[in-house]
């Protein structure tokens, strides 16, 4: 199914680096919200202070979103690669770009949170 993508070494690299990435954001949502009870701080402005409040649901919806967003670009630069081998480097760039901003997300909703 990912052949194509596995044959090449930097895009192999680059996906790889992204999934290592979304796993340590995905282990380290789980730790630290997995028994949380009460509401969390999702998003806070400095100007107008706490603007979204959820549960730990809302936390694992990140984490789906992010997923899906994450499978869609493996499935669409293992498509395209025969075609515009660019765009494939494209979208394995933004998926480490991707994990990363979630791993992002995650730190800081959990600093938040302290």
């Amino acid at each position: 199914m990912l052949n194509k993508i596995l044959k090449d070494k930097y895009l192999r690299v680059i996906f790889g680096i992204s999934s290592f990435v979304f796993l340590i954001a995905s282990v380290f949502a789980a730790a630290k919200f997995w028994n949380a009870v009460g509401p969390l701080i999702i998003h806070f402005d400095a100007f107008k202070g706490i603007d979204w409040v959820g549960s730990r649901t809302d936390v694992f919806g990140i984490f789906i979103s992010a997923l899906a967003m994450f499978l869609i670009n493996v499935f669409l630069a293992n498509f395209i690669y025969e075609r515009e081998r660019f765009l494939s480097y494209l979208f394995s760039f933004a998926s480490l770009v991707l994990s990363i901003l979630f791993l992002a997300a995650i730190i800081t909703i959990n600093s938040v949170n302290l």
